[in-house]
């Protein structure tokens, strides 16, 4: 397996390049869109490779190559990149395991688990984006309990993603999850706080009420907040929606349209019958 040598020169050129620069994605971007095994067989040299940047671009490579072909290389692909997770240095192991999370191989699992409490918070971050991506339908347990675990932490960025993963559909509907939910509703990051919330509301869970309440209270309440007062439907929130149309001057449409969105929801559920609250204990 060697791949042409004008593949290789262009993939090795470029992990010379700054990561940061669009010229390094474009490169990556454009093998993604090649599906001959030319393209495939030289990723597949300097994801081996013992330079750690051209290791990192292989492995970048091999995670969409042929997308738009149904990915004629993956099942060859699957274990050069589970085999990588193996790999000493933290950059590595990022792009294997971001890798993964587009190959969305659940055979996969045990190599993104085994990574759950890497010293690199840019590590834990990709395996907290992955998880959901191989985790299966629904979410296996193990997979579910490292996203609670992770969903605590002390990384913002990494409690981020596990809400977000805790939150989809996919994670199911236990109390587990909803207290993982409900742990980081007051969480000093707003954007893991809003997952958080709108994870809960699209439970039903009326314990956010008052939280929810008091966040779209804020200056500006992101758009997951106000997604989350109109899946929650709860009449309660229909003076704190009105305020904030009363002053919502910016002209961001999209705002404005989730507004009346989350206004008639209320509103519909004030006038509708009112059943049993399925989160009373």
């Amino acid at each position: 397996m060697a791949g042409s040598d004008d593949d290789l020169e262009v993939l090795r050129a470029a992990a010379l390049l700054d990561p940061e620069e669009n010229e390094y994605w474009q490169v990556v971007g454009d093998f993604h869109e090649r599906a001959d095994r030319s393209a495939f067989e030289a990723a597949c040299v300097v994801a081996r490779s013992g330079d750690m940047r051209e290791r990192m671009i292989g492995l970048s490579v091999l995670g969409q190559l042929g997308w738009g072909a149904g990915r004629p290389f993956s099942e060859e692909t699957l274990p050069i990149v589970i085999e990588a997770c193996a790999d000493g240095r933290s950059g590595v192991v990022r792009s294997a395991i971001s890798a993964l999370s587009h190959l969305a191989d659940p055979r996969s699992l045990a190599a993104v688990l085994g990574q759950e409490g890497h010293h690199d918070e840019d590590v834990r971050q990709s395996v907290a984006f992955t998880l959901p991506s191989v985790a299966g339908e629904p979410a296996c347990p193990e997979a579910v309990a490292a996203l609670i675990r992770l969903s605590g932490d002390r990384s913002d960025f990494v409690r981020d993603w596990a809400t977000f993963g805790l939150r989809l559909e996919s994670a199911g509907d236990d109390e587990r999850i909803r207290r993982a939910l409900l742990d980081r509703v007051d969480d000093p990051d707003p954007d893991t706080a809003g997952e958080a919330l709108l994870g809960l509301a699209r439970r039903g869970d009326r314990r956010i009420l008052a939280a929810l309440g008091a966040a779209l209270e804020g200056r500006d309440p992101v758009d997951n907040l106000i997604e989350a007062a109109s899946e929650l439907a709860a009449p309660e929130l229909l003076p704190v929606l009105r305020r904030l149309k009363q002053r919502e001057t910016s002209g961001d449409d999209a705002q404005t349209w989730g507004l009346d969105e989350a206004i008639i929801a209320c509103s519909t559920a004030a006038h509708g019958s009112a059943g049993p609250d399925p989160t009373a204990r």
